[in-house]
């Protein structure tokens, strides 16, 4: 834990640590703020004096795991280099967002309360499609440059981002597969690549 934090940030830390292993391990309704509270090692009015109540809690959570996406998905197009480079980029920055432990976890907890709560999944599905607007920017750049042949540019990042997430994240997330290994992540996301340009690309090798 960063030994920098002051006493009150680093008990909020262990407090929205203890809450992502409660609901993980026995989902949101089951959790008390009794059993967090004592796995996070403090008092349960220290943790309502951070989190007014289990919802804001899990609120916290799920900031946390947007925050990840937030910081996995920027990405800047640029005339000068190959696209294949470009997206090749983009998605080694994806799989580093799928390794993540933490974030696995977290997706796990949001996915299971979704499943529970049609508003939530809704509320999920909207924040993800801002989240992951980076991409769509990117593909609306290249069409604009005359790389790319015309297409919806949503449509289209939506397209990659779910050929790279069929082999290197929802197979982790709802069976527990492990991740593929290196070389295979590398051959995944090369031919990811190659499919994308193949059909989108004007000059698939510019």
């Amino acid at each position: 834990m960063n030994t920098h934090l002051t006493l009150s940030e680093r008990k909020r830390a262990a407090i929205v640590d203890a809450a992502l292993r409660e609901f993980r391990e026995k989902g949101f309704q089951a959790t008390s703020m009794d059993a967090l509270s004592a796995r996070a090692g403090v008092s349960k009015r220290t943790v309502y004096n951070h989190f007014p109540s289990k919802e804001a809690l899990f609120q916290e959570l799920v900031q946390q795991m947007f925050d990840f996406v937030s910081d996995h998905t920027v990405v800047g197009y640029s005339s000068e280099q190959t696209l294949a480079d470009q997206l090749t980029r983009f998605a080694h920055s994806e799989l580093t967002l799928f390794q993540s432990t933490r974030f696995q976890d977290l997706a796990k907890v949001l996915l299971v309360e979704c499943v529970h709560s049609p508003e939530l999944a809704e509320e999920t599905r909207t924040r993800f499609e801002q989240q992951e607007k980076g991409l769509d920017n990117w593909v609306a750049d290249a069409i604009a440059d005359g790389r790319l042949k015309p297409v919806d540019a949503s449509y289209a990042a939506n397209q990659f981002i779910g050929v790279l997430k069929a082999s290197l994240f929802w197979p982790q997330l709802l069976m527990n597969l492990p991740l593929p290994t290196e070389e295979q992540c590398t051959y995944i996301i090369d031919d990811s690549v190659k499919m994308f340009l193949s059909h989108h690309a004007i000059d698939p090798n510019t």
